[in-house]
């Protein structure tokens, strides 16, 4: 009676971690899916849709613990509230998102020093660049997806920093390696390549980009560079820019916003800007 008694037990044991294991997962794949039509509605420029809809998408991977797609949220929320113009409120987020990331995802570092050098907040910019990358061997040498993004955001730091050329420096020496890491791919380079733009190197050319049309040295602006760079994007994105569910996805809305309104212009379409409420929290 007793080993019966046991058995049953144990077979109930094994269902109900089943159903929990089932119900988890119904809510993880349900805050994914709040996540990609908070982030569909963002590239629409629907803000306030998309940041309710990533907030709901949020709740959900919280209850679930689906922290991957927790962190992705708040990378989102921060960047609609940047295009809402409430910086204070997007510092906030990320900073939350930068504690809380669990090891190897520095996207929301990634998120915080851009947002930090665009307020010319150099110091803290650099230090929170340097915390995130300094258990990456080699960083800025080696031939990783780490060392590229590590260089952009030193490079968004000294440009913050008004030197500008060492800027484009560190940008060119991030290109380098960009093209060492997609020749050295594996895949099919021709299915993620069109022209000189690759998976590996589209956001550098874009702050490239804007670092040509931006710099007040004359020896840098170039406002011809800055267009041939935007058409090549242009041409590649819908290739490239797939948004790919990994756990570690790049939002930054606010620059997929200049390459959508870059795209309407280039085939003459209309594209509505952002809707855009008033107040911050």
């Amino acid at each position: 009676m007793t080993s019966l008694l046991l058995r049953v037990i144990a077979a109930a044991a094994v269902l109900v971690s089943a159903v929990d294991s089932r119900d988890l997962g119904a809510q993880s794949g349900q805050a994914a899916e709040l996540w990609r039509a908070g982030r569909a509605l963002a590239l629409r420029g629907q803000l306030d849709s998309a940041l309710r809809t990533l907030e709901q998408a949020g709740s959900a991977a919280r209850t679930s613990g689906d922290l991957a797609t927790e962190q992705a949220t708040r990378r989102g929320r921060a960047d609609l509230w940047m295009l809402r113009s409430c910086a204070d409120s997007s510092t906030v987020i990320l900073r939350e998102a930068v504690t809380a990331a669990p090891p190897g995802d520095r996207s929301s570092a990634d998120g915080l020093v851009r947002l930090l050098a665009s307020r010319k907040a150099v110091t803290e910019a650099r230090s929170v660049l340097v915390k995130a990358y300094g258990d990456v061997p080699s960083v800025g040498s080696n031939i990783t997806r780490e060392s590229i993004t590590f260089l952009q955001g030193m490079a968004a730091v000294e440009l913050a920093g008004g030197q500008e050329s060492a800027a484009l420096s560190t940008l060119n020496s991030a290109l380098a390696i960009a093209v060492r890491l997609h020749e050295g791919d594996v895949k099919d380079r021709s299915e993620h390549a069109v022209g000189e733009i690759t998976d590996e190197n589209a956001w550098l050319m874009f702050d490239l980009a804007q670092l040509r049309r931006t710099a007040k040295s004359p020896a840098i602006r170039s406002p011809r560079e800055h267009a041939r760079i935007m058409a090549n994007l242009v041409k590649a994105w819908p290739t490239l820019d797939v948004l790919p569910d990994d756990g570690f996805p790049i939002t930054r809305f606010v620059d997929r916003l200049v390459m959508r309104a870059a795209s309407c212009a280039g085939d003459g379409s209309a594209c509505p800007a952002p809707i855009v409420a008033k107040g911050c929290p």
